[in-house]
Parts: structure tokens; sequence; C-alpha cells
């Protein structure tokens, strides 16, 4: 899957965030990554955080882009952990995976996924992880709701909170109005829906491209 222009906002966004202090050059920090069982962002902690919370909740793409697990992230001569035979299989049977570190470099984000069983392990390019729940039927009602308000803010005001009070008032209805879908739900979805909406009024009042919930990863504009 190519780089979408979701993607290319949320990598801006990272890059003027914090993400941009680590590179690929940096191997001090990299091999002080590679130790312990953490999200590493650079001083990008509460976005990390978000991450290493969901769980197993992350699939795999099935396109041409997604090749592989790699051994380490992109530059750093690292070999595929998994055959394309292999790999094909994974995202065939919608293996759930965990993501459990960050890395950033010049022109993308890569992150390190673990499967549930911890069979499956390695780094994979964003593009090619989505969350599992995005695709959910009784979630998509809070779903578009919360994409209408975020694709309104990127495209009226892409570098400011200053909102115009109509446009304030409506996103803040929307929001009002997932709020309220997320609060008939049940379980976990109810959870997980409640979160979301959550960090999209976070997401209102910081523009932080951060803070877009993974529900919405691949569908922002």
């Amino acid at each position: 899957m190519k780089l979408s222009q979701t993607g290319i906002v949320l990598l801006s966004g990272l890059v003027l965030g914090g993400l941009g202090m680590v590179t690929l050059d940096n191997s001090d920090v990299y091999a002080k990554q590679e130790n312990g069982y953490s999200v590493h962002t650079g001083y990008d902690k509460p976005w990390g955080s978000q991450l290493a919370k969901e769980g197993y909740v992350f699939r795999l793409e099935n396109d041409q882009n997604n090749n592989g697990l790699w051994s380490q992230p992109i530059g750093k001569n690292g070999h595929n952990l998994i055959s394309r035979k292999a790999f094909q299989q994974v995202i065939k049977n919608k293996v759930d995976f965990k993501i459990y570190r960050v890395w950033q470099y010049k022109n993308g984000l890569q992150y390190k996924i673990v499967s549930r069983s911890g069979k499956y392990r390695g780094w994979i390019d964003n593009a090619g992880v989505y969350n599992k729940y995005s695709l959910d039927k009784q979630l998509q009602p809070i779903i578009e709701q919360e994409q209408k308000v975020v694709n309104s803010i990127n495209s009226k005001y892409p570098y400011t909170t200053h909102y115009n009070k109509a446009d304030l008032m409506d996103y803040r209805n929307d929001l009002a109005k997932a709020n309220k879908e997320a609060s008939g739900l049940s379980g976990n979805k109810r959870a997980i829906a409640l979160s979301s909406v959550k960090e999209v009024n976070r997401y209102l009042r910081s523009h932080n491209a951060d803070l877009v919930p993974t529900l919405l990863w691949q569908k922002v504009k």
C-alpha cells in the first residue's frame, strides 16, 4: 500500500513533534531501544504509551508494499524473518499483533510488532498496519463522526487550533454524538470507542497528529 495522504499528514506531525530527535544514524539510541519490551518514541511519550496499551488489536494489510517482517528497521541492514508465502498466510489468517516499538526515519515510520503467541515478530512499515476494530460494524457510526471532525480540522485548520466559532460548535456536537453512540455499546467495544472519542477531543484541543486514534489510521486525510 502506497503511503496515503493520511500517512503524510501523520508523519509530518510526528516529525514536527519529537520523533525527529531519533535518527537511523544514531546507533547508541538504537541499541538502547532494543533493550527491554517497550515503545521507544523519542520525546513523544503520550503517543507511545497509547500504542503500547492498545494490545493485540493490530493486523497486517495485504498489499504490494507489505513484504515481510524485518529483523531491523529500514537502513540497518536487516533481513526478512519470514517467507513471502508464510507472510501471506499470516495476513490471510488475520493474526493479531501488538506494536511495542516505534522507529522513525527520514521518510516515514516503522513499528516493531509481535503476535500474541510470540511466533511472529519483526519490523514493518506503518502503512501496512491497521486496527482490526476499525472494520467493526458496531463502531462505524462513531468512526464516521470522528473521521468527519478530523478531516475538517486537517482541511480548514492545518496549522492552528484557532477555530471559527461555528466550526468549533459543529466539531463538539459531532463528538458528543459519537460519545453518545459509544456509551450505548457494551464490553470492550464500548471502552475502545469511548477512548477513541476522547483522543479526538484531545486532537481538537492540541492538533497533535500523534493523538489521531488508531481506529482512524488510513482513514483520515
